[in-house]
C-alpha cells in the first residue's frame, strides 16, 4: 500500500473529460442536458446547488451491456464491481491515418500501431483509441452545427479490429468519439458490430467521449468511475489516465 501511495505522490495524472453544460453535444435522439444554475442559492436559501438533468451517456461516459444488447438486461452499470472501471491501459494512436467519418479502422492498422509504438496488449487491460477525434470537439462554438459534429459524425472499428481486441482480452474499449467502435456519418450510424456483437454481448465495456488523449503517454493506468445508478444503462465519468 506504501508502494503504490508513493507511486501516485510522482505520477502524472491526465483529465480526458470534458464539462458537462448545457453546450455539451449529446447523441441524436437522446435527452438534451439542462442546468438549473439557481435551483438553491446562497440569498434564497443559505446555500448553493444545482439541478441536473441529464441522461446517462453525456460526456465522457461508460456503457453497460444492457445499454445495447437486450438479452443482457441485467447487465446494468451498477451490477460491476469497482476494479472493473481501473485497469493498465493501451493507447492506439491513429491519428497518422486520420480516419474519416464511417471509416473503419481495421486489425491491420491497430497491428501496425502496436509495431510503430511498441505496444503489447495483455489481458485484463482497457484498449483507447485515439481517432484524433477530438479535433472536432469544440462545444464553445457558438455555431450550434458545428458544436454537433463532433458527435453526429465519427469514425469506428471494422469487425476484425474489435474481434482482436476482444481476443486479447481487454475489459474495456475507450475512444475520443462519443461512439468507440460505431462508425457514425451525418448522425447515422453506419457500423456497429462491437457495440451489437463483439464488445458489450461479451461484457466488455465501452468508454466514450474521452477528450485530450494525446498528452497522455502510451501505457499506464485508466480511471474510469461511473455513478452507481440502480438498473443503468451507463454512467457519465470523471475519465482519467495515470501515467
Amino acid at each position: 500500500m506504501t508502494s503504490l501511495a508513493d507511486a501516485l505522490r510522482t505520477a502524472t495524472f491526465y483529465d480526458v473529460s470534458p464539462v458537462i453544460d448545457e453546450r455539451l453535444p449529446v447523441f441524436p435522439g437522446h435527452p438534451p442536458i439542462a442546468v438549473e444554475a439557481d435551483a438553491r442559492t446562497h440569498a434564497r436559501d443559505g446555500y448553493f446547488l444545482q439541478r441536473l438533468c441529464l441522461g446517462e451517456h453525456v460526456g465522457s461516459h461508460v456503457d453497460a451491456p444492457a445499454h445495447a444488447v437486450a438479452g443482457l438486461a441485467d447487465r446494468t452499470i451498477d451490477r460491476y464491481p469497482v476494479d472493473r472501471f481501473i485497469a493498465p491501459y493501451v493507447k492506439y494512436d491513429l491519428t497518422a491515418f486520420a480516419p474519416g467519418p464511417g471509416e473503419l479502422v481495421s486489425r491491420a492498422t491497430l497491428q501496425q500501431v502496436e509495431g510503430r509504438d511498441g505496444l503489447e496488449l495483455q489481458a485484463g487491460d482497457v484498449a483507447i483509441v485515439q481517432f484524433g477525434w477530438d479535433r472536432h470537439f469544440r462545444p464553445e462554438s457558438d455555431d450550434a452545427d458545428e458544436r454537433l459534429w463532433w458527435i453526429r459524425n465519427a469514425p469506428g472499428l471494422a469487425e476484425d479490429a474489435c474481434a482482436y481486441l476482444a481476443g486479447r482480452g481487454v475489459i474495456g474499449v475507450g475512444s475520443d468519439t462519443a461512439t468507440c467502435d460505431a462508425a457514425m456519418v451525418d448522425g447515422e450510424i453506419t457500423s456497429a458490430v462491437g457495440h451489437d456483437h463483439i464488445f458489450l454481448p461479451n461484457e466488455i465495456l465501452l468508454f466514450e467521449g474521452l477528450i485530450g488523449l494525446a498528452a497522455a503517454p502510451s501505457r499506464g493506468v485508466f480511471l474510469g468511475l461511473p455513478l452507481r445508478i440502480r438498473g443503468g444503462s451507463g454512467s457519465p465519468i470523471r475519465a482519467v489516465l495515470i501515467g
